[in-house]
């Protein structure tokens, strides 16, 4: 047994490598620049991870994502290899007893993000480090061209001019020729083996519906398939209200956004993984780095803002390799409403000027200061005071973030700080004749210890998850016991927090961002037109439309999307109604396999299919786990 195989048993309990992963591993190992470009769910980690832990040293993983490198590290620290992480927030000591333990400690892995490379005192850290491999991950955000492109990427040029012997890998799950071309110049790889595998995924249905009612249809999507489910929704709001609708019909759901606690995600997360919920209601905050192999279905209640975060989003379904569906929910509202996209997220210059001239002023910071200094900000109404569109405002203030301008942070733990000054029997007199209210006292009194001796940090969100009330219903509550001298009650105002990177003189640090800019908006309307394409197109086969756009070419329909089988509907040469009227007749008798069935009915197994898509689609039918159609 090669050593390869072993560790990939002993760690990660598979037999056998993904094409092309053996060969990936061997092109590190011989010490070549490599650039690897697998779709989501193709292995990415394993491909610098294995030659990592064979090489002696430490292999030092550039990541953008706090929750990605915290999620890698805890799952290599769960195989008993030894990771660590420098984030956000890590103190200088804590930093040097990191870097000592990558030095005497036997880490293998050591994960930072782009901007800790502009800290020269961590760079001659890093040089005297053993470094065996550099890997780049989502390396796409070095492109100008790359749909999350972060100016500090390009920071990661130091570790190749620090380290010019060390062979560097970058890895991403969505580039066009024109990004790999991009990321390979930017990182100066040298002559790098390029892999790349087909987007083509011969198990995932693709599928964009015209309906008139989404609520009712994801009823019937979930029937037809009742098996782990990912729905993705346009804001907070919508994951909570359709969440609390699948589950007043008994199915079990939770909802999941940017606004919960670290907490709160990593249990939702877990009662999703573990099917205690196996449908989670989501915005497109959930995702990343998420691998669960049995999701039947991803369904899209909203359009997409790209092709490329829809492909990664619709592939966290079915990588079991069981066949699974992607399908985008549209009615003739949202058709309306993207006729205005444009006017309602892009933003120009003059606009990022003007915004950042009133944070500014609304923070009441002198010309010349507010270098390095931390702010908090209550986001609604420094947008309600200057009469700013908050989609607009939010995407100018991301823009100075990935720019380096800003650091922006929202503050998603506490909402509300709470303590009792009355004894518990005094409360539970207010609430006796009030059910709802009474659940809601005994169950903050239950989950918060000390909250008579102290205030008391409590999420809303938590409490209405859990009592099924919302939140302004128990805010209400709250406020009614503090006039009542019960409680002191502090809402928390502040929703984000802005930290100054540069010190304010007007107009003049935004210059250099302006090219960068109206070159993201270029790229964004690009983008757009192209998932408008998608979606409204009803005459190509949605694969190809795929793979067109990732510059790959596919000679045959697909067969199996919203497109293909509407064709096949309408197709002249087959009476689907006589041969679905037949289906139905065996299928009286007993369950049926589409062997059996093309069998019976005597008809080839492909257009057996089509008439079984069809009566799926028409809810007559049903399969079991068995493969075996059934009546409904």
């Amino acid at each position: 047994m090669s050593l390869l195989i072993e560790l990939l048993q002993k760690h990660w309990q598979h037999d056998f490598f993904r094409e092309p992963q053996e060969k990936i591993i061997e092109t590190v190992l011989n010490k070549k620049d490599t650039f690897v470009l697998l779709p989501t769910g193709g292995g990415k980690s394993i491909c610098f991870q294995i030659p990592a832990l064979v090489m002696p040293g430490v292999c030092i993983v550039v990541s953008p994502l706090v929750a990605l490198m915290e999620d890698q590290v805890n799952n290599l620290n769960k195989m008993n290899i030894k990771a660590t992480a420098i984030i956000g927030g890590t103190s200088l000591e804590d930093i040097d007893a990191i870097i000592d333990n990558c030095t005497y400690g036997n880490y293998k892995f050591l994960y930072l993000s782009p901007e800790r490379l502009k800290q020269t005192w961590l760079m001659e850290r890093i040089e005297k480090l053993n470094v065996n491999l550099i890997a780049i991950d989502e390396a796409h955000c070095i492109s100008q061209w790359g749909n999350d492109f972060r100016p500090a990427y390009l920071e990661i040029i130091k570790l190749r001019e620090l380290l010019p012997e060390i062979p560097m890998i970058a890895l991403t799950a969505s580039a066009t020729e024109r990004v790999i071309h991009d990321i390979c110049i930017n990182l100066q790889l040298r002559e790098p083996v390029v892999f790349r595998k087909s987007f083509y995924r011969s198990n995932l249905v693709y599928g964009v519906y015209n309906v008139e009612n989404k609520f009712t249809t994801i009823e019937r999507i979930l029937h037809k398939n009742p098996l782990p489910t990912i729905i993705y929704a346009r804001n907070r709001k919508e994951t909570q209200s359709y969440a609390q609708w699948l589950n007043e019909r008994n199915f079990k759901a939770i909802y999941f956004h940017g606004g919960l606690s670290s907490f709160e995600k990593k249990k939702r997360l877990q009662e999703w993984v573990e099917e205690k919920y196996p449908i989670i209601v989501a915005t497109n905050a959930f995702g990343m780095g998420i691998d669960k192999k049995n999701v039947k279905n991803v369904i899209h209640i909203q359009i997409p803002e790209n092709l490329e975060n829809y492909y990664q989003e619709a592939g966290r379904a079915g990588r079991d390799n069981n066949k699974a569906f992607a399908s985008i929910l549209i009615n003739k509202k949202d058709l309306e409403s993207i006729k205005d996209w444009q006017n309602k997220n892009l933003f120009d210059k003059d606009f990022l000027k003007l915004l950042y001239r009133k944070l500014n002023n609304f923070l009441n910071i002198a010309y010349g200061e507010g270098y390095n200094t931390t702010y908090s900000l209550q986001f609604n109404q420094f947008c309600t005071h200057n009469k700013f569109s908050y989609i607009k405002a939010y995407n100018a203030l991301q823009f100075l973030d990935r720019q380096g301008i800003i650091k922006l942070v929202q503050n998603n733990n506490s909402k509300t700080k709470l303590l009792f000054t009355a004894l518990s029997g005094d409360l539970l007199d207010v609430v006796y004749d009030d059910e709802r209210a009474e659940n809601i006292l005994l169950f903050i009194l239950r989950n918060y210890n000390g909250i008579h001796e102290y205030e008391t940090d409590i999420n809303l969100e938590f409490i209405s998850d859990q009592t099924e009330e919302t939140v302004e219903y128990i805010e209400k509550c709250i406020g009614y016991w503090q006039e009542e001298g019960l409680c002191q009650y502090v809402p928390e105002d502040n929703d984000i927090s802005i930290t100054f990177n540069e010190v304010w003189e007007e107009d003049r640090v935004l210059y250099r961002t302006f090219p960068f800019l109206e070159q993201q908006n270029n790229l964004k309307i690009e983008q757009y037109k192209s998932m408008l394409f998608y979606i409204e197109n009803e005459d190509i086969c949605k694969n190809k439309i795929l793979l067109r756009y990732f510059d790959e070419k596919a000679e045959d329909d697909c067969g199996n999307c919203s497109v293909c089988v509407e064709k096949k509907r309408k197709a002249p040469g087959i009476d689907f109604q006589k041969y679905n009227k037949l289906i139905l007749s065996n299928l009286k008798n007993a369950p049926q396999t589409l062997s059996d069935l093309s069998t019976l009915i005597q008809l080839g197994e492909q257009e057996t299919m089509v008439c079984l898509q069809l009566l799926l689609e028409d809810n007559a039918i049903v399969i079991n786990y068995k493969n075996q159609y059934l009546l409904k």
